[in-house]
């Protein structure tokens, strides 16, 4: 994994009493490891929290960076946001905000659903994600109630979309400020105000801007020159970027029916095909293999390229289409297009491979 959340400091201290200040926790509870350990063995809440591995020991001993997605340090109000369940306990459950710097939040029993609740562990597990919504927010004392009810399947994929995009923008910063050195949470914090917080602010969208601008910059460097960065952040972010969300390259392909029944025949068709093998060219912003034509049965020919912008893929196509479509015409042939360009997955391909053998085995029956 990229980075290592922080988790809250209540869980990386001895049993001890609990503080009545505390945001979200009741009376009476205290969220260490060892107190959840031995409130699970007394059957008094949740037997599946994770035992204190030799990993985590590790990282207690070191300082790791952590810091929230976001520019907004709290959730507004009726935000969905992405959580991880810590413990469940008879009143509701104890979660953190992943997106928030992993505060702690709490869900009471009542706002878990809108039907009689049989067993709180069918719908919340520990150590589980979840998507709730945010129905209180307290500025002053931090306290953040989460509520489960009435949240749509839309809001659910919505919000896992949202953390997907927005985790994996952090995890790139998270990568940068690592490489350059940054020992303090406030350092980690200034390089997103000045790299992802500044796309969030000014697409007005926060998490989407981000992942937009930094999957545009792997092509078009350029969208990075307002940022105020020096000569070393800039081709650190660049690098890992470029790393990080480099697009896979993608098989595109059209199927056409070129023919031509009068004089010039075969010849015709021939010259058509070579019109759309020329619009394939070097001087393209990517690399695009030559536009091949494979007969997959006459007249029927298949035209394909791999590229990694599939847009300008597509354009290529297209523009291989008008062409053999031009040229069949002023012989007087046939042009029919069987299937627009569109993006061929594996098993579409494997489909194609068993079709050429068949019509071979066709042919050598014939």
């Amino acid at each position: 994994m990229g980075y290592c959340p922080a988790l809250p400091k209540n869980l990386t201290n001895p049993i001890a009493p609990p503080s009545p200040h505390t945001p979200g926790v009741p009376a009476g509870l205290s969220y260490s490891w060892q107190y959840c350990n031995t409130m699970a063995s007394r059957g008094q809440g949740s037997s599946t929290l994770p035992p204190k591995s030799s990993s985590y020991r590790e990282v207690s001993k070191m300082h790791m960076l952590s810091g929230r997605f976001y520019k907004n340090q709290q959730p507004n109000v009726d935000d969905v946001v992405m959580v991880k369940v810590l413990a469940i306990f008879e009143h509701g459950a104890y979660v953190m905000l992943l997106e928030y710097n992993c505060i702690k939040a709490m869900i009471y029993l009542k706002e878990l659903s809108t039907t009689r609740i049989h067993s709180i562990g069918r719908i919340l597990r520990v150590r589980r994600k979840a998507c709730l919504r945010v129905i209180k927010v307290a500025k002053d004392t931090g306290y953040i109630n989460l509520s489960k009810r009435s949240i749509t399947p839309e809001q659910v994929k919505k919000c896992e979309d949202k953390y997907k995009k927005s985790e994996t923008v952090f995890r790139i910063l998270f990568r940068v400020a690592r490489v350059l050195g940054y020992t303090e949470d406030k350092q980690l914090e200034s390089l997103c105000r000045r790299t992802a917080w500044v796309f969030d602010d000014r697409y007005n969208c926060p998490g989407y801007g981000a992942y937009a601008a930094f999957k545009h910059s792997v092509f078009d460097p350029s969208v990075l020159d307002g940022l105020t960065l020096n000569e070393r952040e800039r081709r650190v972010l660049t690098n890992t970027i470029k790393r990080r969300l480099v697009p896979p390259v993608v098989k595109i392909q059209a199927d056409v029916e070129v023919a031509c029944y009068r004089y010039e025949g075969i010849d015709a068709v021939k010259d058509a095909l070579r019109a759309g093998l020329s619009c394939s060219t070097e001087n393209m912003p990517i690399k695009i293999n030559q536009i091949k034509a494979i007969k997959i049965a006459s007249p029927c020919y298949a035209i394909t390229t791999t590229t990694q912008r599939r847009w300008e893929g597509t354009s290529a196509l297209n523009q291989a289409i008008q062409a053999i479509k031009a040229k069949i015409e002023e012989k007087r042939g046939v042009f029919n297009v069987q299937m627009e360009p569109k993006v061929i997955a594996p098993t579409v391909e494997l489909q194609l491979a068993q079709l050429f053998e068949r019509l071979q085995t066709e042919n050598a029956r014939g």
